[in-house]
Order: C-alpha cells, then structure tokens, then sequence
C-alpha cells in the first residue's frame, strides 16, 4: 500500500486516535511536516514576517484530496485547523499552537476558459498566475494592487483592485467556490448549492469551511491607459488638495490612488527614489485612451518631477503600484470614510513622517456602490480608504506608527465599519453589524465547533 491508493483506503481510520503523522504522510500527495524536520521553519514562514507562526503540524497540501485528509487528521488529533496560501493575511501574535497549519500554495492550477470568460483558480494561485492565463485571450482579473497576493484569500476578504470602480469588488465576480468542510467533505458551492455559504464567502471570510477552487468571471480587457505622477513631498498640501477635488468628478471608469511615500535608500529601486519622500499618484483608466489622457490632464498640469503613463498591457496593471513582493516585517491599518473632507485631507498630509513608508487614500465608489451580484462585503458608500503602513525598526518607528494609526481612527465622517475585510486588523469591524451576524450564523452552521481560524 502506498501513496494516494494507500491514503484513500486509510480514510475510513481518520477519526481513530491512533492515527500518527506517517500514516498522514502516506495519505497525501503533498508533505506532512513536523516542528522536528528540516523544512518546518521555511514552511511556518508567512509572507507578513511579524506573524512568528508555530503551528504543532503543517501539511502543504498538493490537492483537494489532500485537504480532507490533513481535515480529518486534524479532527482525530484534537488540532484547530488554520488554511493559508501565501500567508499576507497571516497575524502578528498567533503562534498557533495546537494548530494544523494547511498550506495551500501548492494547488495553484490555474485554467481559462475564453467563451464563458471565466477561470478556475486553485487555492494556492496568486493572481500573476491568473493574469498570465487570461492575457492572451484579452481578458483581465479583478486583482489587486500586488500581483503576489493569493487569489482566494483575497476574494474571500473583498478584494479592491485596480479595476474597482469600473467592475466591483472580485468576490462579486465569483462563479463557484470548491470547499471542504470540517467534516472533511468536500462540496460545490454557488448561488443554487449551498446559497448561505455562497453568499458568505464573497467577502465575509472563510466562513467555516476550507476553499479548494474558485471560479472567477473575467473581464475583457486587452490594455489600459495606467501610470505614475510624481512630486517632491514638499507640495503634499497642494497636491493632495488637488487630487481631493479631481476625485469628486472622476469617472468611474478610472481607479486611483494618492500616496505619501518615503521610500527606502534601496539599491534596487529606481535612482529618482531611492531614499526620498515623494507624493506618488497612481492611476489606471479603460477608457479610450485619448479620452483617459484627457481626464488626467488636470494633475500633469501640476507640473510632476516624474510622469509615467501610457498605454499598457492590462496584464501589467499589477505591477503599476510597485507594492513589495518579498516578505516584509510590516505593521499597517485602515479607515473607510464616507467622504474625503479637506480636514481629512489634511490630517493625512500632516501624518506623513520618515516611520511611515505608506501613506495612501485610495479612492472608492463608482460601481462598489451598486454591486450586481453582491455577497457578504455588499456595497461599499464609502468614498474613500485611507491606510498606514510602516516596518518598525526601531522602537521610535513602534511609536509613531501606533501615533499614526490612533489618528487614523479619528479620521471623518465615518462608514458603515471601519475598513474592508483584506485591510483589517484585530478589532476591526470589516462588515456591517447585521451582516457580521450573519456571516457568524452561517459559519456556525458549517463550523459548529470553532475548529478554522489561528
């Protein structure tokens, strides 16, 4: 008896205690590891390197029948079960003991179909897989600002890209959800199977259950007029003004961003920024592309020391951010506000010092207003989000972070929560109270006992 003949045969024994970690080795495909092997700290390793996660077991799973092998392991063992693919998610302080540590980076199996314009995305694919796969049939992903993140944590949250305003939120272009259960079943999800749980997927977490695949809608999309603007942080006042009153008739047809940057005195980044604090607006349009240079003409009249914007391949509109792909020991927090007031305008400018590498307001609304198919994370009023990050190198980069993120908090006049689900931290309220309880009764439902989550 041996490898996955062997394991489908030992699954009948899945709830005996007396099951020991070689006989989950023989039921899977992928690997068991223990905190005695070799490949245990690599493997623990999130990408948010504050998250020193020490789980009793990992299993990096190779395929759905892994999932429920390392499931009913975890059941049999008494172990909380914890499921990541890249781990941006991934908490500071959860050490994660008692835990079974799923990684699912390994299912990343990503394929396209061009005439329904949809994908099936493994639970391990990050979104350069998937755009890579729709771009030569000229279909774009409803990404995010980093091509790196993983695809299902980001639905499962939301997820806020550059094709927001036009498009949506991702999880209200989902199709289908493969899943298995705490149970160690597997089921097909959507809007017919298991409605509840469709519906609290898309955006409302993982909601008790363990996501195997996702089917996406994609959207035709072949290039798109994007780009950088670029000023010296000394014209932050006027600059963020400007960008303040532009946004208030911007089309939804283009997504932007403002940020206060200081970037580090990194020997890869570009010599025009390495080391110094600059004002970064960002941008992508799919309008024609003369009528998307029109409509940023406003700001390049503003006279930036750099100007990148072009017409380019959609597939490429996850690396215009520049947002880092290597692990980072990064600390960070959010605001939505239901307006972007010149008070507001004004706190954020004043809160741009040297600890804080990221000061941003990304601006929302358009069609996050009016969700078509909308699941949990329904629609966002707010017109803008607002977020801080920073890496704490020294105590008094700790503390002006924190000072940072208080002022955040006072920030207004207020959403309906605090921040959207894949920008939360502990405490913060990602979903409406009714919708969070809803999204609580329907993961009890499936997950009576408490057994996913760190």
């Amino acid at each position: 008896m041996s490898g996955r003949a062997g394991g489908r045969k030992l699954r009948a024994m899945a709830t005996q205690p007396a099951l020991d970690i070689e006989i989950l080795r023989a039921s899977v495909s992928g690997e068991a590891i223990t905190p005695e092997d070799a490949g245990y700290n690599a493997a623990r390793t999130a990408w948010h390197l504050l998250a020193d996660q020490r789980p009793a077991l990992i299993v990096q799973a190779g395929d759905a029948d892994d999932v429920v092998e390392a499931v009913r392991y975890a059941r049999a063992h008494g172990l909380r079960i914890a499921a990541q693919g890249t781990g941006h998610g991934a908490r500071a302080g959860a050490s994660m003991g008692g835990t079974l540590l799923l990684r699912t980076g390994r299912m990343n199996r990503v394929t396209v179909d061009p005439s329904t314009r949809t994908a099936r995305v493994g639970a391990g694919a990050c979104w350069s897989v998937v755009v890579a796969a729709a771009a030569p049939h000229s279909l774009a992903c409803l990404h995010g600002f980093s091509p790196g993140v993983g695809v299902a944590g980001y639905v499962l949250g939301g997820g806020l890209g550059w094709l927001a305003r036009r498009y949506g939120l991702a999880s209200d272009h989902v199709r289908s959800f493969e899943v298995v259960t705490v149970d160690g079943e597997r089921l097909s999800v959507d809007a017919h199977r298991e409605p509840d749980l469709f519906w609290a997927l898309r955006g409302g977490g993982g909601a008790g259950v363990i996501v195997t695949s996702v089917e996406l809608e994609l959207v035709p999309l072949r290039v798109a007029y994007a780009g950088v603007l670029m000023w010296r942080m000394s014209r932050a006042p006027e600059i963020a003004e400007a960008y303040r009153k532009w946004i208030a008739t911007a089309p939804e047809s283009v997504t932007s961003s403002l940020r206060l940057m200081h970037f580090p005195p990194l020997p890869e980044l570009p010599a025009g920024v390495r080391g110094r604090a600059l004002v970064q607006l960002t941008f992508a349009a799919v309008d024609e592309p003369g009528h998307a240079a029109a409509l940023m003409a406003p700001l390049r009249s503003l006279d930036p020391e750099i100007v990148q914007a072009s017409v380019i391949p959609a597939a490429t509109l996850g690396e215009l951010a520049g947002d880092p792909v290597d692990p980072l020991p990064v600390r960070s927090h959010s605001r939505l506000l239901a307006s972007l007031t010149p008070e507001a305008v004004d706190t954020v400018v004043a809160l741009a010092k040297p600890a804080v590498t990221v000061l941003e307001v990304r601006h929302l609304g358009g069609a996050l207003r009016r969700p078509a198919s909308p699941g949990a994370a329904g629609a966002l009023h707010a017109e803008a989000l607002v977020f801080a990050s920073g890496v704490p190198v020294t105590p008094e980069h700790e503390l002006a972070l924190h000072t940072t993120f208080a002022t955040l908090d006072t920030l207004g006049p207020p959403s309906d929560r605090d921040t959207v689900m894949t920008f939360a931290g502990p405490g913060d309220a990602a979903l409406p109270a009714a919708t969070h309880e809803r999204v609580r009764a329907v993961t009890a439902a499936y997950d009576p006992d408490g057994i996913l989550g760190c």
